[in-house]
């Protein structure tokens, strides 16, 4: 046995090495386990409102299915977002904790990433901007997949829903990509109301 190995499991323990190799473990098994809670809770959330209402009439339960699909789009986002920042914060933890064992000042290294942090932040407010309107956009439920919407920048059918950009298809055919956080005003034709409005029609000819 070469002579820098440890020879009990106590030296072991505190070998740096083997405390590394225990932290990247720690790390992706800590990151599994809430991943699955967090898919657990989506599934359940998405499952709840199926079991228990309208069966009674086929119109409610049309009408069921539609709340639940958009209710289900909203939380799988929200659930891939948190599956996101979890895994962000578990292995940004991680890798300040390996840094430590290596003997770097985790202290010098949080204020430095502090200071680029602002830096960037100040240089990528405009994606953050947009990400925080997606977020909220999802949460409040303020449109769905195959809504026809008014976002000011571009109207047309929703058919896909980004935290950053939202994607619209006009009454042309022409993909528009809107960006979340330029959206100030957004109406949603589909939440009642006259619903989509009427494509405009030339008038008849008079003989």
């Amino acid at each position: 046995m070469p002579d820098w190995l440890p020879d009990n499991l106590a030296a072991l323990l505190l070998f740096k090495p083997i405390r590394i190799v225990l932290l990247i473990i720690a790390a992706f098994v800590v990151r599994r386990v809430l991943h699955r809670m967090i898919r657990r809770s989506v599934r359940q959330a998405v499952d709840r409102p199926l079991t228990s209402r309208y069966q009674t009439a086929q119109k409610l339960i049309n009408a069921a299915t539609i709340s639940a699909e958009r209710r289900k789009q909203r939380l799988e986002a929200l659930g891939s977002l948190a599956c996101s920042t979890v895994t962000f914060v578990i292995f940004l933890v991680a890798t300040l904790m390996i840094l430590a064992e290596l003997g770097f000042n985790i202290t010098t290294i949080v204020a430095g990433t502090s200071v680029v942090a602002v830096t960037l932040a100040f240089g990528l407010q405009s994606i953050v901007k947009d990400l925080v309107s997606g977020v909220f956009m999802l949460v409040e439920d303020q449109l769905g997949i195959g809504d026809y919407v008014d976002m000011e920048k571009a109207s047309g059918v929703v058919e896909g829903i980004g935290l950053r950009v939202t994607e619209l298809r006009d009454d042309d055919g022409t993909v528009w990509y809107v960006r979340n956080g330029e959206v100030l005003r957004l109406g949603n034709f589909s939440q009642g109301g006259a619903g989509h409005p009427p494509a405009e029609t030339e008038p008849a000819e008079s003989s």
